[in-house]
């Protein structure tokens, strides 16, 4: 008996916390160097599903600032994303797109606008067995369907030993997609 009054604490502790962490949570960060100024501030709203990136980086030496934006929201099968980056010369870019669950892993699908007006489909597929073993591909296509570039990434796992294989290609000649960094929520 005397051993489950701490057990008892614990569990009233852990009860009484779970609703305090599904509340809204802020988190800012501020950045000062000799050449630059940034700030970022991060929203996540667990009950609502959403979680928001905002991000300012300022030149000190000439004032030109670049800006972005992120939007996850979850949704009842996976969630949607929305990021706009704005340059110091307020030319900007955006990427929006959804992820949808399925019974072994998730499909994306989404579009990506370039500084230069440019549009790009971009669509991605993972799965994974219940032996560690997976799968992604990834395919960017232009306006016109066109494939662009496309990457497929197999992993198995056999006695001990993990096997990772990864196939690019893009049309001859075509220069080399930008890659972007993924947005964290």
């Amino acid at each position: 008996m005397i051993m489950a009054r701490p057990m008892l604490a614990s569990l009233i502790a852990l009860a009484l916390a779970a609703p305090l962490a599904a509340q809204e949570q802020n988190r800012m960060r501020t950045f000062e160097g000799p050449n630059v100024s940034a700030t970022g501030t991060t929203t996540v709203d667990p009950e609502a599903g959403t979680a928001i990136r905002d991000r300012a980086v300022t030149n000190v030496n000439t004032g030109n600032t670049g800006t972005s934006s992120a939007v996850r929201q979850r949704t009842g099968s996976g969630a949607t994303l929305s990021v706009v980056q704005t340059g110091p010369q307020g030319n900007s870019r955006s990427f929006t797109g959804e992820r949808t669950r399925t019974e072994n892993g998730s499909t994306f699908n989404g579009t990506a606008t370039g500084r230069s007006g440019e549009t790009f489909g971009i669509a991605g597929r993972r799965s994974r067995d219940g032996q560690g073993n997976a799968q992604a591909s990834q395919t960017l296509t232009n306006a016109r369907g066109e494939v662009l570039g496309s990457r497929d990434r197999t992993t198995t796992r056999s006695n001990g030993q993990v096997n990772r294989n990864v196939a690019r290609s893009r049309p001859e000649g075509a220069a080399r997609p930008v890659r972007g960094r993924r947005p964290r929520g």
